[in-house]
């Protein structure tokens, strides 16, 4: 996923993370931090949690500036920091949307929401690996 922070006083920051790519102390910290297990840390973010998403910003900081301590992460508006699903990451949404036991009404729903996330992505300039994007409702 893509994180932008664009504080209103200083330089946007932008960062790729995979958490299938953060290693397992590092991930121990972000729990203690947030408050739950690593699963519902990485629900919370994509759910929009605003103390999952400072706990994600911490982390990202602390990349570059090792002793960074929680209570030091800038206090942000809820606008300066966003996350955003990589092309690849909605495909593969809209893989498991496509398994789902949902009322067609519902999934028709996701889909167009998906798609239109996707077409935002592709938009940015990303690609999606092996996918051909197309329309749900066609």
């Amino acid at each position: 996923m893509h994180v932008t922070y664009s504080p209103a006083d200083g330089e946007t920051q932008r960062w790729e993370f995979d958490p299938g790519k953060v290693r397992a102390s590092q991930a121990e910290l972000i729990e203690k931090r947030f408050g739950g297990n690593w699963d519902s840390f990485r629900t919370e973010v994509q759910a929009g949690s605003i103390r999952a998403r400072r706990v994600l910003l911490w982390h990202l900081l602390t990349r570059e500036h090792h002793t960074l301590r929680f209570e030091d992460t800038p206090d942000f508006y809820a606008g300066e920091l966003v996350v955003e699903h990589s092309a690849q990451e909605l495909g593969q949404l809209k893989d498991r949307l496509m398994k789902a036991n949902l009322a067609d009404s519902d999934r028709e729903q996701m889909l167009i929401a998906l798609d239109i996330e996707i077409s935002e992505a592709i938009a940015r300039g990303e690609q999606m690996e092996g996918k051909a994007i197309s329309n749900s409702a066609d």
